[in-house]
């Protein structure tokens, strides 16, 4: 049983159906949100990547496994930073849900007062930052479902997610976590290993004619291979060898806008070793072959001509 809920009932059944929306966000790199506002209250976890959250026009650092409050009329928008991908989760529901429960009415308040000040961003970790991402899937689901039982699911879940977020948020401003929470909260997120990320990120694009292993970008970064691969996907939100594909073609698109550059030329020079495969994965990313590519750009008359090849 959760803190209150049978205030949290009454309070779903006043308003019909479940009482809290979670819903996910992907914006590919470099991409960003429109400003906005709402009347609700918005927890952005961002679950990979890197970006920035302005929230009443103060930039913030959204990193993943971080959460961030943002307090009902507050503009606020999400932007991908350069050369990642941002994934996030948003759990909105409206502020006076929790007014039934003293105790979780206390805890947004003082969650909401913290955000108005610019401080309402923590570094989820350790088992205390474990449960606040379980309660929040909980949520989700509870709210994807729907049914009966759903708005009792989401009432509980939701008293507890303001109380633990309270004790969080008190716990980063003075310094002295809670028992159990290991290196849960801090008031600032960390850089997760943004540097070293960006490094790697680097070395690919001036090294994409050359094979490429995870072990060396392991190196690069100075981390274990199988360590380096979740932090790479966590930051960049894909794979090693889809993002050394997707950096390889778009390359090869560059060279392809060359009239006089063979298509097979182009293959060697971006790193593949077989014209099949690099056709095949071209097409998979960009929805034509390289010699399609090319006869939009020039015309298949014009793009032979330039090749010495009769048509």
């Amino acid at each position: 049983m959760g803190l209150c809920a049978g205030s949290a009932r009454s309070a779903a059944r006043r308003r019909g159906g479940v009482p809290v929306r979670v819903v996910h966000r992907w914006l590919p790199v470099g991409e960003r949100e429109g400003v906005h506002t709402h009347p609700f209250v918005e927890l952005y976890e961002v679950q990979s990547g890197r970006g920035t959250l302005m929230v009443g026009g103060r930039p913030g650092v959204a990193a993943a496994q971080t959460v961030t409050v943002v307090a009902p009329g507050a503009e606020h928008g999400l932007a991908a930073d350069a050369g990642w991908a941002c994934g996030a989760r948003l759990v909105q529901f409206d502020a006076h849900l929790v007014d039934g429960c003293p105790e979780a009415a206390e805890a947004l308040s003082g969650i909401l007062r913290l955000a108005g000040s610019g401080h309402g961003t923590l570094t989820l970790r350790g088992p205390v930052g474990q449960r606040t991402q379980s309660l929040i899937t909980t949520l989700g689901h509870a709210a994807a479902e729907g049914g009966g039982g759903a708005p009792r699911v989401c009432g509980e879940a939701l008293e507890e997610l303001c109380v633990r977020l309270w004790r969080q948020f008190r716990d980063a401003r003075v310094g002295h976590p809670s028992p159990g929470a290991g290196v849960a909260a801090s008031a600032q997120p960390t850089d997760g290993g943004r540097p070293q990320i960006e490094q790697v990120l680097a070395y690919i694009d001036h090294n994409l004619a050359r094979p490429i292993s995870r072990e060396d970008l392991a190196r690069q970064a100075s981390f274990a291979p199988s360590y380096f691969s979740s932090l790479f996907r966590e930051a960049t939100g894909t794979t090693i060898p889809e993002y050394i594909n997707a950096r390889r073609i778009r390359r090869a698109q560059e060279l392809l806008r060359e009239p006089h550059t063979r298509v097979s030329s182009v293959c060697y020079a971006v790193g593949f070793r077989d014209l099949s495969n690099f056709n095949r994965v071209f097409k998979r990313i960009v929805g034509q072959t390289p010699r399609e590519y090319r006869m939009a750009l020039f015309g298949e008359e014009e793009e032979a001509v330039a090749l010495g090849v009769r048509v």
